[in-house]
């Protein structure tokens, strides 16, 4: 946050890879503030990756409603943004809501179907 804060001129590449740090580090409060300032500069409102690195950070923080206000404002969307979100309902056990999104996908890959099967896993668990 230092760094928006000093004035500092962000492009798509740094804030998707500080986005990505979020994810990785669970760090939704961050995440959130750094969402909060791309919205508020509306510069890279239809930046396709910064898209999907914000559902992404979303879904594994685990908030999915948030994951999906993203998912649904993004004017253009690719299996990694649908997979990105079939994996945050699994990770929520959403399972039937994570189907749903995993059968309404244009295309699928080996990332989108093992996300699917995480699914499948969590419920023979329960």
């Amino acid at each position: 946050m230092r760094m928006m804060n000093s004035g500092l001129e962000l492009d798509e590449v740094m804030l998707v890879s500080v986005v990505s740090a979020c994810a990785s580090l669970c760090a939704l409060k961050e995440g959130l503030q750094i969402h909060a300032r791309v919205i508020k500069n509306n510069k890279f409102s239809d930046d396709i990756v910064l898209g999907n690195a914000l559902v992404d950070m979303y879904s594994k923080c685990s908030s999915v409603s948030e994951a999906r206000w993203v998912f649904d404002r993004m004017p253009v969307r690719n299996v990694v943004s649908e997979t990105s979100m079939v994996s945050g309902y699994a990770r929520a056990a959403s399972i039937k809501a994570a189907r749903f999104m995993f059968w309404k996908m244009k295309q699928r890959n080996v990332v989108s179907w093992n996300a699917l099967s995480y699914t499948q896993n969590k419920e023979n668990d329960a």
